[in-house]
């Protein structure tokens, strides 16, 4: 019996109150993760047909509003192309780690993915100063990190280890039998490059997506390093005008190619989703790579351990004494505790609505491609945008007042998050073991004592992984938070990214260590929960 169809026929929720739950988990979803911008397009079409016709206008990038699109689609596209080829430098050496504590160590990119990119700009800034101070006193002439060159490197190095997840996703997608097939007739070096990669080519294609999308709708270290980008340009109208309609209008062309680079990557997330084969060793005797290759395999080991040294250890240096460190986050500590509580909420309340979709999608073959891309249709959201879009709901008179309140940043990181915790519990609900499901349950009494005694702990590993992700992610959110987080109150994001711009100082990088620190710890959870998951999966 396949994992798959399994899962189809045996969801979580597969009883008929649990139907009903699912099905409100899904609305809910919807609600809350589509909800900010469908709210803006009900909003704009009236005021479109009552006068404003003009305001289309915005909605063709001519002039300066063309130069900051091009300006941000070369910046995205170099960061994807750089992006896939490290990922498969690196993802092909861990592709090879089949067995053993190898095979564990290569969760441990989860780990490093959840650094927020302003931490990476304030590092590598720091390194550049230091190396420039030694270079001006020998008469050499200084590095400059700014505008385009340092907003590529900088995004490259934050989103370094889910290029190598994703690739290595994508290797572990070709059928081993496939490459025992080539070797024979070819030498490993040109198995990998005639066989492999054309087939491992769409995951491949997919995870370049996947950082062109995050590197298109994000501002936040184009604008570190003074490069103009057109999600910025989104930002700014808003706060010029103060027309929410007036922003969306403007994100319509980065709205179209974001939503065409979702469709284009949905195929093989599916199949990635859906792949069972990780458990299967790719290589059952060891490939012999040719000098040249392997070199370029420790370039990018090479870089991979600069991605996580740098951030480190410039941050150590900076942070100054261990005084300085306590000093700067007691001066902090309203905002680290009201950061604190956001994340957790966040990491939690996902979790049941993710889980709801999720065996939704599993269970539901009719409508499985339009939920594929309800999930991931909210990825090409910029997330200006999405804070737009909830102050557009909720400053009204209410019952509830929200607009204002602390509940705003939880809504923006759940609008923002609660995608990526459904396709983490998509591939678990994929890989769960049936024959142990069905075994258990025959025991049990009921639906909701087969739910408590084998669902949840056999889910666990997943539910961990997502919060740990979830939680890691919002703790570094800035683009939706910065527009709704209530009057006297900031996330710990927000004081560094405002302090970034006035320069770097010993309380700024301490902060930087801490939340560096605190997003290792998330991810480490999350990784460790992977291990977990992976010894739930079946094995061949």
């Amino acid at each position: 019996m396949k994992v798959t169809a399994f899962a189809a026929k045996k969801a979580p929720f597969r009883w008929l109150w649990g139907k009903i739950l699912q099905r409100i988990g899904l609305l809910i979803f919807v609600l809350a993760v589509l909800g900010p911008l469908l709210v803006l397009v009900v909003q704009t079409v009236p005021l479109l047909l009552g006068g404003n016709g003009g305001w289309l206008a915005l909605a063709l990038p001519t002039g300066r509003r063309l130069g900051l699109l091009l300006n941000s689609l070369g910046f995205a596209a170099a960061v994807a192309a750089a992006g896939v080829i490290l990922g498969t430098l690196g993802g092909s050496i861990l592709w090879r780690w089949d067995k053993g504590w190898r095979a564990y160590l290569r969760w441990l990119i989860i780990v490093l993915a959840p650094i927020p990119p302003y931490i990476h700009a304030l590092a590598w800034n720091s390194l550049i100063n230091s190396v420039n101070s030694l270079l001006q006193g020998s008469g050499f002439p200084a590095i400059q990190l700014q505008g385009w060159i340092g907003s590529w490197w900088v995004q490259l190095m934050a989103l370094a280890p889910i290029a190598v997840g994703l690739a290595l996703v994508g290797l572990k997608s070709v059928e081993p039998s496939m490459i025992d097939a080539a070797r024979m007739m070819r030498s490993d070096i040109s198995s990998l490059a005639k066989v492999v990669l054309p087939l491992a080519a769409p995951a491949l294609m997919a995870a370049g997506g996947i950082l062109f999308l995050l590197s298109l709708v994000d501002y936040s270290v184009p604008s570190l390093f003074n490069l103009n980008v057109y999600s910025l340009e989104i930002f700014a109208e808003y706060s010029a005008s103060n027309e929410p309609a007036r922003a969306l209008i403007l994100s319509f062309p980065l709205l179209i190619i974001a939503v065409a680079v979702v469709l284009a990557s949905l195929s093989p997330l599916r199949n990635a989703a859906q792949s069972s084969s990780w458990h299967i060793p790719a290589w059952k005797v060891a490939p012999v790579w040719p000098k040249w290759f392997v070199s370029l395999q420790w370039v990018a080991v090479a870089i991979l351990a600069g991605q996580i040294a740098v951030p480190l250890l410039s941050l150590i240096t900076a942070a100054g004494t261990w005084h300085d460190l306590v000093s700067a986050i007691l001066a902090a500590h309203s905002e680290i505790t009201f950061s604190f509580w956001i994340d957790i909420l966040v990491a939690v309340l996902c979790l049941p609505i993710a889980l709801a979709t999720a065996g939704e999608l599993v269970s539901s073959k009719k409508w499985e491609r339009l939920l594929w891309i309800l999930v991931i249709a909210p990825l090409a959201i910029p997330p200006s945008l999405i804070g737009i879009g909830l102050i557009a709901i909720w400053n009204r008179p209410l019952i509830f007042d929200v607009y204002g309140s602390s509940l705003m940043p939880v809504l923006a990181g759940l609008a923002r998050f609660t995608p990526l915790a459904v396709i983490i519990l998509v591939a678990q609900l994929r890989r769960i073991n049936p024959l142990l499901i069905e075994a258990a349950s025959i025991l049990q009494a009921g639906p909701w004592q087969t739910w408590r005694r084998i669902w949840l702990p056999m889910l666990s590993p997943g539910l961990l992984a997502a919060a740990g992700i979830v939680f890691a992610l919002t703790a570094g959110e800035l683009g939706a938070t910065l527009l709704v987080a209530p009057p006297g109150q900031a996330t710990l994001t927000m004081r560094i990214y405002n302090f970034l711009h006035y320069g770097a100082s010993d309380a700024v990088a301490g902060l930087c260590l801490m939340m560096a620190i605190t997003t290792l710890l998330a991810g480490a959870v999350a990784a460790a929960a992977l291990v977990k998951w992976s010894n739930l999966s079946p094995k061949p």
